[in-house]
């Protein structure tokens, strides 16, 4: 599809080898489809991102980026108030990321870097040790691996219905044991296939599963006891504790940048 560039990107210098773009969008802002003359990096403060590539829907918490390659046409809708930052990346460097549209998970050193960008307010490199800086985030970036959906799907016969049962209902505490028996397999062997179908365990998709729906739950105002509860946590601090992991800060934090506090 021959989309035109945005003028905001024609107005921009080609990144050398990056270059920064900082907004604040607000909530329920939908960017139609456009595709942009370098690689693009995205990156949000918290909550979801959520992009259509290709006809299939990339979503992510604040702690992944998503990578777009240049001129990928591609679509984007923002449902919480945020800040967003857009990261060209020159032809060089974007050739050692990867070659489709994907997930790139925050690393504490990538976060690190980014921060250091950002706080500096940094859009042009000014000199050889931002330059060295920028090569230094993508050489992390591709050393955190890539992956193509934050919530993976299978086709396998036995994962599929398993999925399935998880997505409709987030709270259900079946354990990968008792799965088994119902698909006729064994728990060695369902670990193995989430293993390989999805790159993660059992446990690790359900949480991303449980973690979605949290966020859409803490947007609509629920007590962090309740979701613990309803979610099948047997206490509000282990959901706190996955939360944390998942997203870097507290379910309250969350909120309270939801309603634009520090």
């Amino acid at each position: 599809m021959d989309l035109p560039y945005r003028d905001a990107d024609l107005q921009l210098p080609p990144p050398a080898p990056l270059h920064f773009r900082y907004d604040q969008f607000e909530p329920h802002t939908d960017f139609g489809l456009h595709r942009h003359p370098w690689g693009q990096l995205n990156r949000i403060s918290l909550g979801l991102i959520e992009l259509e590539v290709d006809g299939s829907k990339l979503t992510a918490p604040a702690d992944y980026l998503v990578w777009v390659p240049a001129d990928l046409p591609h679509a984007a809708y923002v449902r919480l108030a945020m800040a967003y930052t857009s990261v060209y990346v020159d032809d060089a460097l974007a050739a050692r990321l990867p070659a489709g549209p994907c997930l790139i998970q925050q690393t504490p050193v990538v976060r690190a870097l980014l921060e250091d960008f950002c706080q500096r307010r940094v859009t042009a490199m000014a000199g050889d040790w931002d330059v060295r800086q920028a090569e230094l985030l993508v050489e992390h970036l591709v050393r955190a691996g890539a992956e193509d959906s934050y919530l993976p799907e299978s086709a396998d016969r036995q994962l599929a219905p398993i999925l399935h049962a998880i997505r409709l209902d987030p709270a259900d505490a079946t354990t990968l044991a008792q799965w088994a028996e119902q698909v006729h397999s064994t728990e060695r062997t369902l670990a193995r296939r989430f293993q390989r179908e999805l790159g993660m365990s059992f446990v690790q998709w359900r949480n991303r599963v449980r973690l979605l729906q949290a966020l859409a739950w803490l947007k609509e105002g629920w007590p962090v006891q309740e979701i613990a509860a309803r979610l099948s946590y047997g206490t509000a601090s282990a959901f706190i504790a996955m939360f944390r992991k998942q997203i870097g800060f507290s379910p309250e934090r969350y909120r309270r940048q939801l309603r634009g506090e520090a």
